[in-house]
Order: structure tokens, then C-alpha cells, then sequence
């Protein structure tokens, strides 16, 4: 009887080529997946290394200037604030001349949309409503309030009092059938003369062309200025800028006005010739 005898791993041939064939298999994707991987590596650097370098090459060739733009998108009737706002650089030939600039943004701080704007966006005047001037209400501190009086003559200074100069403010009044006066505010700043809200750097007097004055005061302060107009009569004193001490806050009446005035000098007695008549 003739009994085959088979080769070692003659019967196994096909389970080792399949694996073989496997194994091949797995080689080839992994080295894909490794060459794809290569392959958005450097093409990512290769892409980068030229944006940096183009954008490096527009910097010295394109003058750049800083523009405001908002960090998120901004509705109709938002108040703006400095949180709101980033400064972008752009080239100067791409930037809207009506675009808020990085050196007068601050006039932008406070006022309200007139439309929206997207995120990003350049930042304009006109989307403001008070444009690159900014709103009256703007030039106020936070709990001020704006309060406009009547002046003459005296009180407008004679035209020199003009908007951010300084004043006092004297009451005169009558108590007990005797007139007083006293202080009642200090250090007021003015904000507007008629309706005149920029100093004249002429220095000229400008003649009484207006007959109010518009100042910065607190809600209590106001209410003492508006009380005090009904009593008696204001008068404006005008301050130097740089002058912050407090005035004397004594009331002087008619009665101490004249006991401080010197008396009147005696007349002199005119020289002559002294006659006696009589005598022993």
C-alpha cells in the first residue's frame, strides 16, 4: 500500500498565502494613511509658511492703518461700549473714510445704533446717531445732569464765559426786609453757552449772543439752582481752570456790607487867620 506523504506545510499553503496576502494588505494602508498624513502636514505648513509670507510682504509694501470693529454683532438701539469694540489693522486703500479710527473711538463710547452691524464689520459714524460728534448727552459724567438758566449781562461775563470755563454761582435775596448774599454753588463747569458747545481759541469776547447757559450739575444740585432762580437773583463768577479751592460759603447782608466799608474821610479844615472877639 502506497501511502502519500505530504511535505511540511504543503497542506497549509493557501492559509499561508492568504495570509500573506493579508498582511500585504494592511501594509499598503497603513503606509497611506502615513503618506496622506504626510502629505496634509507639509502641504498645511507649505500653505501657511505662504500666507505669512505674502502677509509679511503686503505690511512693507501697503500702508496699514487701525480700524474699530465690533467683537460680536450689534442690533438697532444698542448702546455702544469699550467691551463691545477691537481694533483691526487693514490696508489704508480697503479702509471706508467713514470707518472709526483707533484716535477718536471714544466719541463712538455711549451712543446708540441707528442700524446693525455684523461682527468684524468696519464700524462707522453713520451707523451712530450722533456721528463722529457724539451726542450732547455723551459729554456727560455718569449721574450728571445738564441744566440750562438764564444770564444777562453780568452773568455772561460779557460774552467772555464760554463752554469749559468754571463758575460760582451767588444768590441775592431779601429776609427780613434786608438783602443777602451768599453762595450756593462752586466750581460749576460750563457745558454750553446758548447753544455754542466748542471753545472759541481766539480768546476774543464773543458779546452776549446768547442768553443761557447750559452746566453740569447733579440731580441735587439742580433742584438748588432751580429753587433759587424763583427766590432771587443769580450772579455767575468766572473761575481760573486750574483753580479748585473752595470759596467762602458766609452769607453777607446790607447791614455788614456797611459796617465793613471805611467811613468817609473827614473833610480837612481849611486854613486861615483866627479872629477872637471879646475877651478881657
Amino acid at each position: 500500500m502506497n501511502v502519500a506523504v505530504k511535505e511540511p506545510g504543503e497542506s497549509l499553503g493557501v492559509k499561508l498565502k492568504g495570509k500573506r496576502r493579508i498582511n500585504t494588505n494592511m501594509i499598503m494602508i497603513l503606509v497611506s494613511l502615513l503618506l496622506g498624513a504626510a502629505a496634509v502636514y507639509f502641504s498645511r505648513n507649505f500653505i501657511e509658511s505662504q500666507v505669512d509670507y505674502y502677509k509679511s510682504q503686503l505690511e512693507k509694501t501697503e500702508p496699514m492703518t487701525k480700524v474699530v470693529v465690533p467683537k460680536s454683532d450689534l442690533r438697532q438701539g444698542q448702546i455702544v461700549t469699550a467691551a463691545d469694540l477691537a481694533i483691526r489693522e487693514v490696508p489704508a486703500r480697503f479702509a471706508h473714510d467713514n470707518s472709526v479710527g483707533e484716535a477718536n473711538f471714544q466719541n463712538a463710547i455711549g451712543q446708540r445704533l441707528r442700524t446693525d452691524i455684523t461682527e468684524g464689520k468696519a464700524l462707522l459714524w453713520a451707523h451712530l446717531e450722533g456721528g463722529d460728534k457724539g451726542t450732547f448727552s455723551n459729554t456727560l459724567l455718569e449721574g450728571n445732569r445738564a441744566l440750562t438758566v438764564p444770564v444777562d449781562e453780568i452773568n455772561s461775563i460779557s460774552g467772555f464765559l464760554q463752554p469749559s470755563d468754571n463758575i460760582d454761582l451767588f444768590l441775592t435775596d431779601r429776609r427780613g426786609g434786608e438783602k443777602q448774599i451768599y453762595p450756593i454753588m462752586q466750581n460749576l463747569h460750563v457745558l454750553a453757552t446758548g447753544v455754542k458747545t466748542e471753545v472759541d481759541k481766539t480768546g476774543k469776547p464773543t458779546g452776549r449772543t446768547y442768553n443761557t447757559i447750559t452746566v453740569q450739575v447733579t440731580p441735587t444740585d439742580a433742584k438748588r439752582i432751580v429753587l433759587a432762580q424763583s427766590v432771587g437773583k443769580l450772579t455767575a463768577t468766572l473761575r481760573n481752570p486750574d483753580d479748585n479751592a473752595p470759596i467762602d460759603t458766609s452769607t453777607l447782608t446790607a447791614s455788614q456790607l456797611r459796617g465793613v466799608l471805611p467811613p468817609p474821610p473827614a473833610k480837612p479844615r481849611r486854613r486861615g487867620i483866627e479872629f477872637i472877639i471879646g475877651g478881657q
